[in-house]
């Protein structure tokens, strides 16, 4: 339950309360046997659904390392999103500054490295379902990464950077202080206007843009241009190399248009076939 509890107002919802408590307790259980596993780590105490006046959370565990017993408090969530993971951080640090727990825990499907670096940033720990895991707390340090989603959606990275969408990332990109409303974005970049919208707040999610109610701009072009960056390298183009003896680049053009146009596929010249079109 979590932020979705009756003192909290406007917090984002979590698993326990969309899925209901039976698949959240499911959540928790796969969560401490991802704990169990981890050499000197103990968890004697389970209780799911917890108060801790006025806040109400998901669990609270008694875990046990060496000589030394925490009281680890956290939430589910059904999404491990930047934004949710930075939501839900933020409101466990309050938790904890009015409570006598020693330390919260986000539980999740998978947790990206943008993820662990909010989590770490803020002194939340994280377990996800997929098998990585984040706790740094009194003396005790343990990561575990590189473990892949289990639980991605196929088509999700494909939605924010496809052909249509990158319109829309160029655009962005091109002027990345400016302040948009998506009915501009629609039409600056010839996109519809409902793809406009799946893209921001796809873009919102991942923290990479802001929307509020008729703006919408970057808030971490950088980052935004790096995974653009690994999303094109690893859709993995071929290349094939040819080599043709033309008299002239004009020869060349003409060429590779009847070409182009026997197979009917789309043509360009670039480096200095390109270049002596425009300066020769």
């Amino acid at each position: 339950m979590g932020e979705t509890g009756k003192n909290v107002k406007n917090g984002p919802l979590s698993l326990s309360t969309s899925l209901g408590k039976t698949r959240s307790s499911s959540a928790v259980t796969s969560a401490i046997a991802i704990l169990t596993a981890i050499p000197s780590l103990d968890v004697k105490e389970r209780q799911v659904d917890t108060k801790r006046a006025p806040y109400q959370l998901d669990f609270s565990l008694l875990v046990i390392h060496g000589q030394k017993k925490f009281r680890v408090v956290g939430e589910v969530k059904a999404s491990g999103e930047p934004s949710v993971l930075r939501r839900s951080a933020v409101w466990l640090k309050e938790v904890l500054s009015r409570t006598n727990d020693d330390y919260a825990l986000i539980v999740a499907p998978f947790v990206s490295k943008e993820g662990v670096e909010i989590c770490r940033n803020l002194g939340v720990g994280f377990i996800d379902l997929s098998g990585n895991c984040l706790l740094s707390f009194n003396g005790i340090y343990i990561e575990r990464t590189g473990n892949p989603n289990k639980f991605k959606k196929p088509r999700e990275i494909q939605r924010l950077f496809s052909p249509k969408a990158s319109r829309l990332i160029r655009c962005l990109l091109t002027n990345p202080g400016q302040v948009w409303t998506l009915k501009g974005l629609a039409t600056e970049t010839g996109v519809s206007l409902g793809l406009v919208h799946r893209i921001a707040t796809a873009l919102e999610s991942s923290l990479f843009a802001e929307k509020k109610v008729g703006a919408f701009r970057l808030e971490d072009p950088a980052r935004l241009l790096e995974a653009w960056r690994e999303d094109y390298y690893k859709r993995a183009p071929k290349w094939s190399r040819y080599a043709v003896r033309v008299r002239s680049i004009e020869n060349l053009v003409t060429a590779l248009k009847a070409a182009a146009e026997h197979c009917g596929v789309r043509y360009a010249l670039s480096g200095p076939s390109g270049a002596s079109l425009i300066s020769p």
